[in-house]
């Protein structure tokens, strides 16, 4: 029998990310997945897909720190068929261990990743410093924003987050003449005190937004959902230090390029103490709806 077919899936209430975050093993390196969370095109969201994979590896590997979340998102995958994902180990050393992730719907390939888990090693150090930017208690929530003459801004932040952006009239209503975003992202409900828990929230906010500073260069914000099809390809996350999830944390976001259609986003991710715990590199699809 195959393990997709066992029981069917569920939608995520999009409260409590620890509620999506739960995984059931089912037998030697094989964990389903049954709760989702749907995106606007009708597909589960990438972010719901990382974290997922990252904690099947996870229960794999314990006792090391996550050091890398490299992954490529190969078809939707459907809010109604649970998702089984097979971990593979590929390294078990001293200071480092490597772990292949398999998501599968059916016979379906929805997901590959790759996890690499680390013993930290002391020496040398450097972090680039972070833009000066107002903490985001000094920033207007979503809901409160007013620019042209809209009032529903918060329908562009997901229910079990709030956002606050960097000068978000210099996006909004016009394209902007970089591309670049700065924005603050906060989960509403505190996850559990488990390193592996916050770790994988890191890694469902890291597909939130992240292509904004592309999307932002060309179309304006109030137009993007209704003209655009936007879909992650690629998605790679480095863990540098251990941080909370569930806590404010700032997205330094830019984009180096947009061409044949794909649009490449590196962005760099602050504690609210402007301590630099990660970094991320995505590559989206980017075009005009039809």
């Amino acid at each position: 029998m195959n393990l997709s077919d066992v029981v069917q899936a569920r939608l995520w209430n999009q409260q409590v990310l620890a509620d999506l975050l739960c995984l059931t093993e089912q037998g030697p390196l094989v964990f389903t997945g049954d709760v989702h969370d749907a995106n606007l095109n009708g597909r589960v969201f990438g972010g719901q897909l990382l974290a997922q994979a990252f904690l099947a590896a996870r229960d794999c590997c314990p006792d090391k720190q996550p050091a890398t979340l490299h992954c490529l998102f190969l078809q939707g995958a459907l809010p109604t068929l649970p998702i089984a994902y097979q971990v593979t180990p590929l390294q078990e050393g001293k200071r480092f261990a490597s772990f292949h992730v398999s998501g599968m719907q059916q016979a379906r390939r929805v997901i590959d990743a790759q996890v690499s888990f680390q013993v930290p090693i002391e020496g040398f150090f450097h972090a680039e410093a972070p833009p000066q930017v107002p903490d985001p208690e000094e920033l207007p929530k979503m809901s409160q924003l007013r620019h042209g003459g809209r009032a529903d801004w918060g329908r562009f932040e997901k229910s079990c987050a709030q956002l606050r952006i960097v000068e978000p009239q210099r996006y909004l209503c016009q394209p902007s003449s970089e591309p670049s975003l700065v924005f603050w992202v906060k989960l509403h409900e505190r996850l559990p005190e488990d390193d592996a828990v916050q770790a994988a929230g890191l890694a469902y906010l890291s597909d939130f937004w992240v292509n904004s500073a592309a999307i932002l260069h060309h179309v304006a914000l109030v137009e993007a959902r209704d003209r655009l099809f936007i879909a992650s390809l690629n998605h790679s996350l480095w863990f540098h230090r251990p941080c909370r999830a569930d806590q404010w944390l700032l997205f330094v976001c830019d984009s180096p390029s947009l061409q044949s259609g794909r649009a490449l986003s590196n962005v760099r991710i602050y504690d609210q103490q402007r301590q630099f715990v990660a970094s991320i590199a995505q590559d989206c699809l980017m075009g005009e709806r039809d």
